[in-house]
C-alpha cells in the first residue's frame, strides 16, 4: 500500500494547519477567502497537496503537471478549472497571468541550472506571489507510476534560497518524515499518527528551519 491512498488525510491536515497555527502566515492571510485569486498548482501530479485547500476557497486555479497521465488523472478528479501538460522550466503561459504560483515539491526534481529557469518562469508569469516547497536535504526518491520525472536531482539549501529572494520557513523535523527509517520501517496502520506528528513538528521547526528537512518558502513582488 503506497502513501497516495492516505492522500485524503494529508489535504485535511495540510488545511487543518492553514486554518489554525497556520492562519496568520502573511501570504496565506493575503489569499484566504480572496475570491476569485488566480493560482496555478505546478506538478499538481495525481492528487495535489492542495486538493481540499482549493475546494474549499473560491480561487481560480488551475493544474499544470510535465507527466500527461498524471493531467490526465488530475482532470478527472474535477478540482480544478483545468489542467495542463506543460514544463516548469518553459511555461505555455503569457506572462503575469497569474496572482500566485505555486511549487510544492518540484524544485528538487530539477538540476541547479533547470531550478534557476523555473525560479525566473514563475517570475515571469506571477503577478503577485510565489509559494513553494522543498527538500533542504538529501532523500532518495524513487519512480512512481512509471514518471520519469520523480528522480531528484538537486537539494537547494536554505542560503540558496533566501539569496533568491525568498522568506524561508521550515516544515517537519528531521529524522520524522518521509524517507527516514523511522517512517519507512513503521507499520503501515501507523503512517496517520506519523503525519500528525509531522504536523506538529512544523510547529516548531517553522520558527526554527535548519532542523526540518524541508521548507516553505515564498516571494512577493512589487508591481
Amino acid at each position: 500500500m503506497r502513501d497516495i491512498h492516505l492522500h485524503g488525510l494529508i489535504n485535511w491536515l495540510v488545511l487543518f494547519c492553514l486554518n489554525t497555527f497556520g492562519r496568520n502566515v502573511a501570504i496565506w492571510k493575503g489569499f484566504r477567502n480572496r475570491t476569485g485569486a488566480k493560482i496555478l498548482d505546478i506538478g499538481c501530479g495525481r492528487y495535489s497537496a492542495l486538493s481540499q485547500v482549493i475546494r474549499t476557497q473560491n480561487f481560480y486555479t488551475i493544474g499544470l503537471d510535465i507527466f500527461e497521465p498524471n493531467v490526465r488523472t488530475s482532470n478527472h478528479r474535477d478540482i480544478y478549472q483545468g489542467v495542463i501538460c506543460g514544463d516548469v522550466r518553459a511555461l505555455p503561459i503569457k506572462d503575469k497571468q497569474f496572482d500566485l504560483i505555486v511549487l510544492i515539491e518540484v524544485l528538487e526534481h530539477l538540476d541547479k541550472e533547470d531550478g534557476q529557469k523555473a525560479l525566473r518562469e514563475l517570475e515571469r508569469v506571477s503577478r503577485e506571489a510565489i509559494l513553494l516547497t522543498t527538500p533542504i536535504r538529501k532523500c532518495p526518491h524513487h519512480d512512481y507510476y512509471g514518471n520519469p520525472y520523480e528522480e531528484h536531482r538537486y537539494v537547494w539549501s536554505l542560503e540558496e534560497l533566501k539569496a533568491s529572494g525568498f522568506v524561508i520557513r521550515g516544515k517537519g523535523i528531521r529524522g520524522l518524515t518521509v524517507g527516514d527509517r523511522w517512517w519507512n520501517s513503521s507499520p503501515i496502520f501507523f503512517r496517520p499518527l506519523q503525519y500528525i506528528i509531522y504536523m506538529v513538528g512544523t510547529a516548531f521547526s517553522y520558527f526554527f528551519p535548519a532542523i526540518a528537512p524541508s521548507v516553505i518558502a515564498w516571494k512577493y513582488f512589487d508591481r
